[in-house]
């Protein structure tokens, strides 16, 4: 599931960035909107949404505010259910690996012993 809000995540950023792109393609004068290509670009990045005033366009940044708005909730959802369960990636020489190993056995080792200990007193205690 934590992979799927990244992949929402990352798309709900694309098409942030196809908004800003399509907010440039108008500002390029002599652009026809109503050439097939610039009519479903401006009508996929949302400018048609609002009507304009006074000649601006105020759809997209409305169609940004809510993008940026989903791209924060899908993250935080993310880091507060999903982020624990990431793998991070450690690089280490060779002997930093072997004497984690025996560092790491020893410690196993002595829970044992402790766990086994405690078992005896247990069984001492109630024999």
């Amino acid at each position: 599931m934590g992979r799927f809000i990244v992949f929402l995540d990352r798309i709900v950023n694309l098409y942030l960035y196809f908004v800003i792109m399509a907010c440039f393609l108008a500002l390029v004068p002599n652009i026809n909107p109503d050439y097939p290509l610039f009519h479903y670009i401006f009508t996929f990045s949302g400018f048609y949404l609002i009507p304009p005033v006074f000649g601006i366009s105020f759809s997209p940044a409305c169609v940004m505010v809510v993008l940026a708005l989903m791209s924060a909730g899908l993250r935080k959802i993310y880091n507060k259910y999903f982020e624990k369960e990431k793998h991070e990636v450690i690089i280490m020489s060779p002997e930093e690996f072997l004497r984690n190993i025996s560092v790491n056995a020893d410690r196993f080792e002595r829970q044992q012993e402790k766990q086994e200990s405690s078992e005896e007193r247990e069984d001492d205690s109630n024999g």
